[in-house]
């Protein structure tokens, strides 16, 4: 019966984890990594809070202990829900992976980027994947990396398809013009 059943102690996250989605070097231009996760994940490594001075996090659920933000370089909190629907300002999020885009490419030193959520697998793998996108990476690509790094991320159909869209997509050519 159920309750002959040993009790089991419930996983507890020991801080913020991620996971590399692509490696600084790996695409040209590219001087630091691409990295998502969550504020109270269980899965990828722990992050180290002394590496972040040379990071950005967007932080896509609000929920970034505060010495991570104020440790990072630039914290950027960008809050949409993980529902099956297109997210809620989509266009401040389109200009801040932008942002984030141009910054992981630049030459005055290695960036690296941090899509954090919960638990990093949605929103973290929806902001993964559209920088991925903006870096120049296609969309089944994108969604291949995204989802070798956090198996089971991107299971939101809508942001699944956001990623993997191959229509024209305007984060690159926006991300080009800007440089």
């Amino acid at each position: 019966m159920l309750e002959d059943l040993p009790e089991q102690p419930e996983a507890q996250s020991d801080g913020p984890r991620a996971s590399l989605v692509l490696a600084a070097g790996a695409i040209p231009g590219l001087s630091g990594n691409v990295w998502m996760g969550g504020a109270h994940s269980l899965t990828g490594q722990p992050m180290d809070v002394s590496k972040l001075k040379t990071a950005i996090v967007i932080d896509c659920a609000g929920e970034m202990p505060r010495e991570f933000r104020a440790a990072s370089l630039r914290w950027v909190p960008n809050v949409f829900q993980d529902v099956d629907a297109w997210p809620m300002h989509f266009d401040r999020l389109e200009m801040n992976v932008i942002r984030a885009a141009e910054m992981v490419r630049s030459p005055v030193g290695p960036i690296d980027v941090y899509a954090m959520c919960t638990h990093g697998m949605n929103r973290s793998g929806l902001v993964a994947g559209l920088l991925l996108r903006a870096l120049g990476i296609g969309g089944p690509e994108s969604l291949r990396l995204v989802q070798a790094a956090r198996p089971g991320a991107l299971s939101n159909e809508t942001f699944r398809r956001i990623v993997e869209s191959e229509s024209p997509d305007m984060l690159l050519e926006r991300s080009l013009r800007a440089q």
